[in-house]
């Protein structure tokens, strides 16, 4: 993502790779909200980024709480500094926010499993989430929308990593803060997400900067499995989320619904980016063994009317052409 994105009448930028998929649903969630103050924790990160935008441009006063300043200039959008790790520095981040849709991003998403990644996940996921959950219930708000995980452990499950673990006990106080406390909690599980601004440290961006640069590309643990969700769907599931009536105390899956291969995906780049690129696939014995999820996108949609609209090798070529312009790595 470039350092500044200017939106709005007076300062447009659009990015050349922009879509416009909105189905029905989610082009009246974002006029719904447009009438509503709207806060976004995690601001500064890959899909709170994408949300802010979003958000901005269907007219909403945007709060964006986080530890560094957005890139994002616009009237509407207010920065809050703020380390949620912190209870007084949290509560002091939403005061006067009360009647306030709340989108819950801020995560700390290392996944792997080190003794080292506890204390951290633990502050920077469970930590933040109670925090959250009780300065809203201190001041009311209209809704807060919980970005949960496919790494969360299933029922009788154990957590594969500090992240899993972490994520998981959110949930749980999510689902308690509604229930005692009466906070319109809604949980989601969002999958795994892809699409321009991403990290390069990650598998889509990494093995297109990879081959755009001409280096060697090796792949590990090829034969997983995934779910994966181009950012603006998950920007649109999470907008449904937060609109759809009835919801409270609910949870929804944020995915494809699909599980493709991450040797399949890697393929896919090669044709899109370097069709005679070598690749040296590694044994998944290499890594410790990933639980498979899929989405069940059916309830989704029944609860929220929401279901992707960017199909995987859409995604794909969208992210390769962002990464090919200038700067952008």
């Amino acid at each position: 993502m470039p350092p500044t994105m200017k939106i709005g009448c007076c300062c447009s930028e659009e990015p050349i790779w922009r879509i416009y998929r909105h189905n029905v649903l989610t082009l009246l969630a974002m006029n719904q909200l447009a009438a509503q103050r709207v806060v976004v924790t995690g601001a500064t990160g890959f899909v709170g980024l994408h949300l802010c935008r979003d958000l901005l441009r269907s007219g909403a006063e945007v709060f964006a709480i986080s530890r560094t300043e957005p890139g994002i200039l616009h009237q509407r959008l207010h920065w809050r500094q703020a380390d949620l790790t912190d209870f007084e520095c949290t509560q002091k981040a939403f005061r006067g926010l009360h009647r306030s849709v709340v989108f819950h991003l801020c995560s700390y998403a290392q996944g792997e499993p080190d003794l080292a990644m506890v204390l951290p996940t633990f502050q920077g996921e469970v930590v933040t989430s109670v925090n959250v959950l009780t300065a809203v219930a201190d001041i009311g708000v209209t809704r807060i929308v919980m970005a949960g995980s496919m790494e969360e452990p299933g029922v009788g499950e154990i957590a594969s990593s500090p992240y899993a673990a972490a994520k998981a006990a959110s949930r749980a106080y999510g689902a308690m803060f509604h229930r005692l406390h009466g906070v319109p909690v809604v949980m989601t599980r969002i999958f795994m997400t892809y699409g321009p601004g991403q990290a390069t440290k990650k598998v889509i961006p990494h093995t297109i900067t990879t081959l755009v640069e001409g280096r060697p590309l090796k792949v590990a643990n090829p034969q997983r499995l995934v779910d994966w969700i181009f950012v603006d769907d998950v920007v649109q599931g999470l907008l449904a989320a937060a609109s759809a009536s009835g919801m409270e105390g609910n949870s929804v899956d944020i995915g494809s619904g699909e599980l493709i291969a991450i040797s399949d995906v890697v393929r896919r780049i090669c044709r899109l980016v370097r069709p005679d690129a070598p690749v040296e696939f590694g044994s998944t014995s290499e890594r410790r063994p990933e639980q498979v999820r899929q989405a069940d996108v059916v309830r989704t949609f029944a609860l929220t009317g929401w279901r992707p609209t960017v199909s995987l090798d859409d995604g794909l070529k969208l992210a390769v052409e962002y990464l090919m312009r200038p700067g952008s790595r």
